[in-house]
């Protein structure tokens, strides 16, 4: 994947500097959420609904930014999915099965009805998600950029 900047330099750091601080964001919100003495109720829901809100666009973030990077060496991939399976193949990732369930719980945010549910997705984002998508960009990173 060396050289694959060259066509596409500016677009692809770009979003790359735009997805990472949209993770240092939601990072920030995730060591804010976690300082928080006795929180009520609405403060939490908010924290929680920021967090899942911040998740869904970094989630877009990092797909696109793949796409980029796959189109610039050839590759036309124009969906999550199929950006995650490449990245697999390029070692980009390691554990496609964390990012099929990243992508099922992007997806079924809005079909959402349960405040259980809207909280075990928050969990994941903030147990699991977070690191996957930040090893993936430092995987950019090293190997890419």
């Amino acid at each position: 994947m060396s050289g694959i900047l060259e066509k596409h330099n500016e677009s692809i750091n770009l979003t790359y500097n735009y997805t990472y601080r949209m993770l240092v964001h939601l990072k920030n919100i995730k060591e804010n959420f976690n300082k928080l003495d006795n929180p009520d109720d609405i403060t939490i829901e908010v924290y929680r609904d920021s967090i899942i809100k911040k998740y869904e666009t970094l989630e877009d973030l990092t797909w696109k930014l793949l796409s980029k990077i796959f189109k610039a060496s050839g590759l036309e991939i124009n969906n999550p999915r199929g950006c995650y399976k490449q990245a697999f193949k390029e070692n980009l990732i390691d554990d496609i099965s964390m990012w099929n369930d990243i992508l099922l719980s992007r997806n079924s945010n809005s079909h959402i009805y349960n405040e259980e549910d809207y909280e075990d997705i928050k969990d994941k984002i903030l147990d699991e998600y977070i690191d996957a998508i930040e090893k993936l960009l430092r995987n950019i990173s090293e190997k890419v950029m």
